[in-house]
């Protein structure tokens, strides 16, 4: 027994009660009880330095990635890894959901009380750190250096976007530094695949059967988890969903009708539209179905940006009517909450200025839209094939290299949960590439299926290209008497 000040016996007590309670609860963090087969293990014997994860949706890709995460940061201390996506917040609900849920658990000190939408990093015990970041902001990611990347839904940047994070695996705590992704197959075009074919990226395939949940591997047979969800929706699927959602194929569409939309060309990272630029609205009606609401800019050069969308069911038109005055207006949800109707009219009078609202041919749901909102409303061009045309038109490339129809990253107003639950689109650029012709030798009409954010982009197009409708009974609001009355006005 070496000689201690009882001040030095009491730190040296308290340093080991400390590092056992660290070991214990590494030990619970690392020992969640799942069964990893397949690419989940094909990922940890793995060496190299680019992974992606390429399977159906339901496969356990994320899960898979995140539980190899917290390993690696309880088995080296201070190491260093980032969680990306391409839009920051698309991650609250996506990879930090899991990883707080399913790997750290909800009670784990770890996770502090920060809400997802605004956490930046997870700081372990034993010094090491999750961080969280989008490239969207990439100054935030790309000013660090990390041991381990994990690019949640790789498909959606680009191959700049994965170099660049490639470049920032220098922290040298882990042994492996290792950029890794998942993702749903695409096109088989991809960067993605092109890198794969290339020998640069090693890329993992996952199934329904690695899945524990859905498959029971000793019976040889589905859950009841994986009857509802595999049996049960994904096999509803048709056309290209079908095959990369339940089939895990990298296909295109066989008669694609925007054959040349390209997501790294037509969707771009969001950037504030000039207050003069000309601004309409979009609307597709809907409930069983989505209601579409797009919000349009048109540059000087005539090229149009989808920049604010809602995309949503089960909601009665005279709610949509209020949400896209909020939107308009730009007021936050508490705030509108808290105004009377002179102050939302006043709101809206002082926000975007929007030129008109190109609708569907629905009477009582036009009716309902322009009591509600006091916005110009039009009548959409429904002559499918011509709208058609006029946004293939657009599709294309310019002598610029640039298209003349463009989606902002950022567009969804709100992502609507039924949407995801069934697998479907859940806003207009998820609905482009399924988009097909119902004979594709006469080209003469589209499948009327997953079309509504389409279908409402047509209209928007026809209504710059073809020219407008005449406007119907518009609803304006004017001031009477110390408050705000809609009148009606031809």
């Amino acid at each position: 027994m070496w000689p201690l000040s009882p001040q030095e016996t009491e730190r040296f007590l308290i340093e080991v009660v400390q590092k056992a309670e660290e070991r214990k609860l590494a030990k619970q963090m690392t020992e969640r009880g799942y069964e990893f087969r397949g690419a989940a293990l094909r990922l940890r014997e793995s060496a190299a330095i680019e992974t992606v994860i390429s399977g159906p949706a339901g496969t356990g890709k994320s899960l898979t990635v995140l539980d190899y995460i917290n390993e690696q940061m309880w088995a080296y201390p201070r190491a260093r890894a980032i969680i990306v996506r391409k839009v920051r917040a698309d991650l609250a609900d996506s990879a930090l959901m899991t990883l707080e849920r399913d790997i750290l658990g909800d009670d784990n000190p770890i996770c502090s009380n920060v809400q997802r939408l605004y956490r930046r990093v997870y700081h372990y015990p034993n010094g090491s750190e999750i961080m969280v970041g989008g490239m969207d902001r990439p100054k935030r990611v790309m000013s660090s250096e990390y041991d381990l990347i994990y690019f949640q839904e790789a498909v959606e940047g680009d191959e700049e976007d994965w170099e660049a994070l490639l470049s920032r695996l220098r922290s040298g705590i882990i042994p492996i530094q290792r950029l890794i992704g998942d993702t749903n197959p695409d096109r088989p075009d991809h960067w993605i695949m092109q890198r794969a074919n290339g020998g640069q990226l090693e890329l993992l395939y996952s199934w329904h059967e690695d899945n524990p949940r859905f498959y029971d591997i000793q019976a040889q047979d589905w859950t009841q988890e994986g009857r509802d969800y595999v049996l049960g929706k994904l096999e509803r699927l048709t056309g290209v969903r079908y095959a990369r959602l339940r089939e895990g194929r990298w296909v295109s569409a066989e008669g694609a009708i925007y054959d040349e939309w390209r997501d790294d060309t037509h969707v771009v990272d969001p950037f504030e539209i000039p207050r003069d630029w000309p601004r309409f609205i979009a609307v597709d009606f809907g409930y069983v179905n989505p209601f579409v609401a797009q919000w349009w800019a048109v540059d000087g050069d005539g090229r149009m940006y989808l920049y604010r969308e809602i995309y949503k069911t089960q909601r009665l038109v005279e709610e949509h009517a209020d949400h896209m005055k909020r939107l308009t207006a730009g007021v936050k949800a508490d705030e509108w909450a808290r105004m009377d109707d002179e102050a939302r009219w006043k709101a809206v009078r002082h926000g975007e200025k929007i030129e008109y609202v190109v609708c569907d041919h629905d009477a009582e749901g036009r009716a309902t839209l322009e009591k509600h909102t006091g916005m110009r409303i039009v009548a959409a061009n429904k002559a499918v094939l011509d709208g058609i045309q006029a946004v293939q038109a657009r599709i294309k490339l310019q002598r610029d290299g640039k298209p003349r129809i463009m989606i902002l990253r950022d567009a969804l107003a709100e992502r609507d949960a039924d949407l995801v639950e069934a697998k479907l689109p859940t806003c207009t650029k998820e609905e482009i590439s399924g988009y097909v012709w119902s004979d594709k030798k006469t080209k003469e009409e589209p499948v009327k299926e997953d079309d509504h954010g389409v279908d409402t982009a047509r209209y928007a197009t026809a209504s710059r290209d073809l020219g407008l409708s005449k406007p119907t009974v518009a609803a304006v609001a004017v001031r009477r008497g110390g408050r705000f009355e809609r009148e009606r006005r031809r």
